[in-house]
């Protein structure tokens, strides 16, 4: 289901409203302005057509089973040129996605956390340079006395990822944080980016203590209320008419897509947290980017102080991604991402010694949440894109990164191409059913004038010629593709090539999978607990509704896997690029190693009861 744009105008009087901009002055109105009123594309540069190719593009990831439901917002020199919904706030009601839905934004409440941080700076009841230890007593000790609150800041406190097991295992943000310090730090702090809920939730943690306030009443205070941001709000502190707003929660990936959260069910957080648990839709969120933009004010008050912002705003780190080292994906070309204090950042340049480049400036501000909501602006254009989704496990947010930089800031809109005669007969669906992929539809296009393999779980890879017949993936260095062809000369399927391997992905659209619930004898083997060499994370295998599953603390729902393969590797069912391979001694499961595109991990099994 698709929902009609807010473009305030039908694209077919474009012409007509342009000179009418362009010649009618409004008169001024008393009291704060509508900060993004509607406006035709083309009034501010922009092209209808681009813009109607972007919606396009989100409306075949509904339809693709990519998400269960989306909201896109472009707002351009503060006026909005596209807001448009579609497919299902909830499913199993059929509620359709509507303009204005709120989501659950998850890690997108680190830069409001930060900002309030950043407010007790101007205000003097911070530095900086404070140690976290001065804040809370749980960091009073010889591991985490050093940390400070910058490193919270930029996640370079050496603070695990989460140590969260259950959203009610503590009783309030200073008990979650205090148990935070009295774990201690990973790695040595100021050494290394790691991307660290903990971290946030202790920030958090700080902002109560040096407020004399609860975080959500100090956000509202200071943040919330001064922006305008009605529809936002923290679990628990809700109205039913904001809940009957919104969206249900997702998981799983493409096609396989399970309600985990509805607005009916108890509070998904108990309290406040730093790292995450804010509710909010794409316009409210936008007016907290365009207070970035403006150097901290808003309708002419001052929010954040503008070095508060430069300081939020500099590049300090490069980013890794969650729980690894990898550099941050991203699909804007020649940008690379850094992170700067509750910042995510793109800058043009290549990190020097771990460092940004000298007198580095970002391109591109804004943050993501892991339930699939992600926010662009940026500063020099004026320009900001919201793509909010309550499908956690997707990876919709990164594709459309590809598309915004093809579609609105190079544009070459014209004709679409004709596909040569020769390359007519390799396009259609090919089944991926090896590795990562679980009957997954690979789709060879022809695409601004050349061919592109769509993996429906990770990209679009426009495809270059490199040798008779053969092509390589854009944007994949090492992986190349050829076609498969009958005697007769027709294409039946193509065949991937990488790490000297080779894969063959026959043509045909996937036939459904016939599951059957796994017996609980047949996986008693492999339950129980299993504790993480080197860091000493505790994670439980368990039986879940017929399917094995991994519980671990940087989920709060367990990670359901599919059946192994003929390799006898579980793959996560909402990221099956992590496969889990269990070892076995004298036949009984002593261990599982964990692999993906971040390195792997060895657990080993104990007995929590010993």
């Amino acid at each position: 289901m698709r929902q009609p744009r807010d473009h305030g105008i039908g694209l077919a009087m474009a012409a007509t409203a342009f000179l009418l901009a362009t010649t009618i002055t409004p008169a001024a109105a008393e009291g704060p302005q509508e900060p993004f009123p509607s406006a035709v594309p083309e009034s501010v540069g922009l092209s209808s057509v681009a813009l109607e190719q972007l919606a396009d593009e989100v409306a075949a990831y509904v339809e693709r089973e990519m998400v269960v439901g989306a909201e896109l917002l472009v707002i351009k020199d503060r006026q909005t040129v596209l807001h448009e919904a579609f497919g299902w706030r909830d499913r199993e009601t059929e509620a359709p996605m509507e303009p204005d839905t709120l989501f659950n934004i998850r890690s997108m409440t680190k830069p409001l956390t930060g900002a309030a941080a950043q407010t007790l700076v101007d205000d003097g009841l911070l530095e900086l340079d404070d140690r976290v230890a001065d804040h809370l007593p749980g960091f009073a000790n010889e591991a985490s006395g050093a940390i400070t609150i910058e490193q919270l800041l930029t996640h370079t406190s050496g603070l695990p990822l989460s140590i969260v097991q259950s959203t009610d295992e503590y009783e309030s943000l200073a008990a979650l944080a205090d148990a935070v310090g009295r774990g201690g730090p990973e790695f040595e702090p100021g050494s290394r980016f790691w991307y660290s809920d903990a971290g946030t939730d202790t920030l958090g943690a700080v902002v109560e203590q040096a407020s004399g306030m609860s975080l959500a009443d100090y956000v509202a205070e200071r943040l919330l209320d001064p922006l305008g941001m009605e529809d936002s709000y923290y679990a628990g502190t809700v109205d039913a008419a904001l809940l009957e707003h919104t969206a249900s929660l997702y998981v799983g990936g493409v096609g396989e897509w399970t309600r985990f959260w509805g607005p009916e069910s108890e509070p998904f957080y108990p309290f406040a947290w730093g790292s995450q648990s804010l509710y909010t839709s794409p316009r409210d969120y936008a007016r907290f980017l365009a207070m970035w933009l403006d150097d901290g004010a808003t309708d002419g008050r001052e929010v954040l102080s503008p070095e508060a912002v430069a300081r939020m705003l500099t590049p300090k780190t490069p980013m890794g991604s969650l729980g690894s080292d990898a550099p941050y994906p991203t699909r804007f070309p020649d940008l690379h991402v850094y992170h700067g204090q509750m910042a995510v950042l793109h800058v043009d340049g290549e990190p020097v010694d771990g460092r940004p480049p000298a007198g580095a400036e970002a391109e591109i501000v804004g943050y993501s949440g892991s339930d699939g909501t992600i926010a662009w602006a940026w500063p020099e254009r004026d320009l900001m894109v919201l793509y909010f989704t309550q499908s956690r496990g997707g990876s919709t947010p990164i594709r459309l990164e590809a598309e915004i930089a093809r579609l609105l800031l190079e544009p070459a809109i014209g004709p679409a191409a004709q596909v040569p005669h020769e390359y007519a007969d390799v396009l259609g669906t090919y089944t991926a059913d090896f590795g990562p992929f679980r009957r997954e539809p690979f789709e060879i296009l022809w695409r601004d004038a050349q061919l592109a393999l769509d993996i429906p779980s990770q990209f679009i890879f426009p495809l270059d010629a490199v040798g008779e017949g053969r092509w390589a993936l854009r944007g994949a260095p090492g992986a190349e593709l050829d076609f498969a062809r009958d005697e007769a000369g027709a294409v039946i399927g193509l065949r991937l090539h990488q790490g000297g391997s080779t894969f063959d992905v026959p043509k045909g659209k996937p036939v459904p999978e016939v599951e059957v619930a796994l017996e609980p004898g047949a996986v008693e083997p492999y339950l129980g607990w299993y504790r993480e060499e080197g860091s000493g994370r505790e994670v439980e295998v368990l039986l879940q509704e017929g399917r094995l599953a991994v519980r671990i603390p940087e989920t709060l729902e367990p990670l359901e896997l599919f059946p192994p393969d003929e390799d006898e590797v579980w793959r996560v069912r909402m990221s099956p690029a992590v496969g889990f391979e269990f070892i076995e001694e004298d036949g009984e499961v002593v261990a599982y190693v964990a692999r993906g595109p971040g390195g792997e991990s060895t657990f080993r099994r104990f007995d929590p009861d010993a």
